[in-house]
């Protein structure tokens, strides 16, 4: 491998397994709910025994809340954590002085990485304006930066201009869920100079033992599919790293019901229903039944339906789900 910058060198040593992207829990009144994010923060590390953590988000709400919010729930999951595992705060944002300020403040509460969604524009902008704006905002601070190539912005970063970017000196990874063309040509391109990883729990263990991929970079399934008395992604990651490859396989193809209601509830029914909207308030709905409650969601989105949640709990019980929560 090439000598590589501190930043990349940080990536790829502690980019490593099983990181969660999670929620923002709020208070019924529409405050951040502190409380129940320092326990959900514990439960993620210490019950369910994830790697590392995505905070605010697109399934944080990032883009529902004021700077002040977005810059304490960072606070209070990297205070929490306190070490423990490594912390990624999502600093992406339309403005960009408040990017910047996000960035900054990363550095001061001592946030392992950042992360930023693509640029919004009002059009597809061109290389030139993207280029531009990651390397103005990688010179914020010093703190190891990841990208983040999601469609949500409008458009995707192309594996040239990801391969320009991967120069950048604190850039040292990317979050890249694509087609899987996509996403190995960018790993033959950059994967020995950035750590590239992906969010498809389903396609974790193939990227990892067929193409060296280092972690899943992150995804709400990890506290869809398991409690602290049931944990098959955590199970069968460490049976792989073990090298029990055929018992990592095996546990790999038991979760097809838990992915097939994924799909059901995290991306068909939305979709079918044309809401164009995040579904947040079913992932939120799906770890309430789980035992773990994050609140209600913030407008424009709504809260589930008092008969879509009988039938997510209907769908989770079926699947043994809700017989591994604890009392």
């Amino acid at each position: 491998m090439a000598s590589l910058t501190p930043a990349k060198e940080t990536a790829f040593e502690k980019v490593r397994g099983l990181w969660i992207a999670i929620p923002t829990p709020f208070s019924p009144t529409g405050e951040i709910d502190e409380g129940v994010l320092r326990k959900s923060v514990d439960y993620y590390i210490e019950g369910l025994g994830v790697d590392g953590i995505f905070c605010g988000g697109v399934m944080g709400e990032f883009w529902s809340m004021t700077l002040e919010e977005r810059a304490r729930c960072h606070e209070l999951v990297v205070g929490t954590a306190a070490g423990r595992i490594p912390v990624m705060t999502h600093v992406g944002h339309h403005v960009y002085t408040e990017a910047a300020a996000l960035s900054r403040h990363a550095e001061e509460i001592g946030a392992d990485f950042v992360v930023a969604i693509n640029p919004y524009f009002p059009i597809k902008p061109s290389d030139d304006l993207v280029r531009d704006w990651y390397r103005r905002l990688t010179s914020e601070s010093s703190v190891p930066f990841f990208l983040f190539n999601t469609s949500y912005s409008g458009y995707a970063l192309s594996p040239d201009l990801i391969e320009e970017l991967s120069e950048l000196e604190t850039v040292c990874g990317i979050k890249n869920p694509k087609p899987m063309e996509h996403l190995l040509e960018v790993h033959r391109r950059v994967g020995e100079r950035i750590v590239v990883c992906d969010a498809s729990e389903e396609d974790w263990l193939g990227l990892h033992l067929d193409h060296g991929f280092p972690s899943l970079m992150s995804t709400p399934a990890l506290a869809m599919y398991q409690t602290p008395r049931h944990r098959p992604i955590h199970d069968y990651t460490r049976l792989a790293d073990e090298g029990d490859l055929e018992g990592a396989w095996e546990l790999q193809s038991t979760l097809g019901e838990e992915r097939r209601a994924f799909e059901r509830w995290m991306r068909d029914q939305w979709l079918a229903r044309g809401e164009g909207a995040i579904p947040i308030a079913e992932l939120k709905a799906w770890l309430s039944l789980m035992g773990l409650p994050q609140g209600q969601v913030r407008p424009p989105l709504i809260p589930i339906a008092a008969e879509r949640m009988d039938a997510l709990a209907a769908d989770l019980d079926a699947l043994g789900l809700l017989d591994s929560v604890s009392a």
